[in-house]
């Protein structure tokens, strides 16, 4: 699926066992996270890695990256039991050089409190060279909400809020489940409310959004911002603001 017409796309692809897919020169960077699998990746000119990629599933250890520069073609080549990944991507002009992020590079914290405590991982971070991209996976517990309380960053306001335009792609485990996705544009405008299934793709161009697990599911969702800014500065919805005092 893909979310397109913004300054952050993401797209889900596959690859069958041995297959290969060109991804040819264009005006945009990219972030390829494996969500599965193993693959080898070639660059043009150099360089390239093989053997990338050291877990089964989402839910099963932390994620491998590369990045792909604009104006760079690279291949991927899927490993002996194939390859799945997400590839975000937005438009970019400087010439950055391709690289990897490995598990042990990805940084992991807990955020929230109580029923909406969660584990983020950040994957490219504001530390890593990237023209706008920053993209990162937050995994919840059942019945726990992520992402909260309902916040935004769809205003050039710093350092109280950066402009980013945002896409997810989620999973549920078992895929059997289902969390929601909560959105509003505004405090004045009602809320809108969305059920999303394992493999879907929300995009987020403006308001006040977040999620919530349904019991007895494990919930993941990978997270790609591109704006004008690569520091993600976020407002709180002022009416729940209060639920932050004390909170990490």
């Amino acid at each position: 699926m893909d979310a397109a017409g913004l300054p952050v796309a993401l797209n889900v692809g596959e690859l069958a066992p041995g297959q290969s897919r060109t991804f040819r020169p264009t005006d945009e960077e990219a972030v390829v996270v494996l969500l599965g699998g193993r693959c080898d990746v070639r660059f043009d000119g150099g360089p390239h890695w093989e053997q990338l990629g050291e877990r089964a599933d989402v839910f099963n250890g932390r994620a491998t990256a590369l990045y792909a520069p604009a104006g760079r073609g690279w291949r991927m080549t899927a490993g002996p039991g194939g390859v799945r990944f997400a590839l975000a991507s937005a438009p970019a002009s400087t010439p950055y050089e391709p690289y990897v992020v490995r598990p042990d590079q990805v940084r992991s914290e807990r955020r929230g409190t109580g029923v909406w405590s969660r584990e983020v991982h950040d994957i490219v971070g504001p530390d890593q060279p990237s023209g706008s991209l920053l993209v990162g996976e937050t995994f919840s517990a059942e019945g726990v909400w992520s992402s909260y309380p309902p916040h935004k960053h769809d205003a050039h306001d710093p350092p109280r809020e950066s402009h980013q335009q945002e896409a997810f792609h989620v999973r549920v485990d078992p895929p059997s489940g289902f969390g929601i996705f909560l959105h509003y544009p505004s405090t004045e405008d009602p809320r809108q409310a969305q059920v999303v299934h394992d493999g879907d793709t929300v995009t987020v161009r403006e308001g006040y959004h977040s999620f919530v697990a349904a019991a007895g599911h494990r919930f993941y969702y990978l997270w790609a911002l591109a704006g004008t800014e690569r520091e993600l500065h976020f407002r709180t919805d002022p009416r729940h603001t209060w639920l932050l005092d004390g909170a990490t």
